[in-house]
């Protein structure tokens, strides 16, 4: 949040080569309370001065001797390499203003010079450059965090994975070598011992995913929620031929989002229903699109199965939240939470309904505005 005293910190640069607007400006300026002030008549000495003290502004006249406001403004380019030029052009020429802001300046003021006009528009741009400025911060501090997370995801892609797979080893070693000679009790807790281990390994994919999800870039295109679904559910074809399913699949709006990532939406709800239907001897499995608005298209997935308690809703999207016991269902609580980051990155809900053993809906929601491709 910038406040007013952060604007009168800001440091400003009058460039004028009159003396007497110099003067009237820098009174006019630490008279309203403006503290670190410059100046320069000669425009030649502009970029250097930006570049040794980045002002947060610059109140540049256009007409001057041997180099005018235009040039210095072309030159400032080369150092706010950003794209932002805080630059306030002062001019008596109207015909100087629109070529001003499209060489890059973000406002200007007329000649004669309006007091009241000046001071207006010096105060709105320091509050628009200082936002601009904290706004860079934080996106250098988000680079940085991502970066960081990048290399604690591969740190613990690599030191976690190295045990697990030390553990897989020596248990299938001693299974094979000591089997045998073992109990049944001993033979059994090595399975508990490889079973757990395994579900970590799991966990551990499942945690980088869920990273993964946050930094990936959105490649959104038109996509034919139809096929996708169609393809999606071919992926399901091996652990289901045993089951027996009736699948309800509803005609499908096409939508604008990222394939890869709603791909993965559709896997992890399809999933979840194929999963919590296992105890159903006729398992019914519903895939359409709910009535709604017209700002954004609703899908739902809908299952008898086992269903969830109404009331721990909230619950359901977060990281390893799970409403069931693994005994009762396998899974690691990450993959609702991927289904909640992917939509909200796509500007759409995530929601669910159910009762306990009567089975559960859960809808996502895509934005229906159009982008530019």
């Amino acid at each position: 949040m910038i406040s007013s005293s952060d604007i009168l910190k800001a440091s400003i640069l009058i460039v004028d080569d009159q003396d007497a607007n110099v003067s009237l400006l820098e009174q006019l300026l630490r008279g309203a309370g403006y503290v670190s002030i410059a100046s320069t008549m000669d425009p030649h000495e502009v970029c250097e001065l930006h570049r040794k003290n980045r002002y947060d502004l610059i109140l540049l006249d256009l007409q001057m001797p041997g180099m005018d406001g235009f040039q210095v403004m072309e030159r400032l380019k080369e150092i706010e390499t950003g794209g932002y030029l805080p630059v306030l052009v002062i001019t008596a020429k109207p015909d100087h203003k629109l070529r001003a802001l499209k060489v890059g300046a973000k406002d200007f003021v007329s000649k004669p010079l309006d007091l009241s006009e000046v001071l207006i528009r010096v105060y709105n741009m320091l509050e628009v450059r200082l936002l601009h400025t904290e706004a860079k911060k934080l996106y250098d501090q988000l680079q940085t965090a991502n970066k960081e997370l990048q290399a604690f995801s591969y740190s613990v892609s690599h030191d976690l994975r190295a045990p697990l797979r030390h553990v897989l080893g020596f248990v299938g070693l001693l299974q094979q070598d000591a089997g045998p000679s073992l109990s049944e009790k001993n033979l059994r807790h090595l399975t508990t011992i490889s079973q757990a281990a395994k579900r970590m390994g799991i966990l551990i994919d499942d945690l980088l995913a869920f990273s993964r999800v946050g930094r990936a870039e959105l490649k959104k295109t038109d996509v034919n929620l139809d096929e996708l679904v169609q393809e999606t559910l071919r992926d399901f074809q091996g652990e289901t031929k045993e089951r027996n399913i009736v699948w309800e699949i509803h005609p499908l709006p096409p939508v604008r989002a990222d394939p890869a990532l709603l791909r993965m939406v559709l896997v992890n709800l399809i999933s979840n229903a194929v999963k919590f239907t296992g105890a159903r001897a006729e398992a019914k499995i519903e895939i359409g699109c709910a009535p709604n608005g017209n700002d954004e298209t609703v899908t739902f997935i809908r299952d008898n199965g086992a269903g969830f308690d109404p009331k721990y809703t909230e619950k359901l999207f977060g990281v390893f939240e799970r409403l069931h016991s693994q005994d009762e269902f396998e899974g690691t609580g990450i993959g609702l939470a991927n289904v909640q980051r992917i939509i909200h990155r796509h500007g759409g809900r995530t929601w669910a309904d159910s009762v306990v053993d009567g089975g559960a809906t859960f809808y996502f929601s895509i934005p229906k505005k159009m982008e530019p491709k």
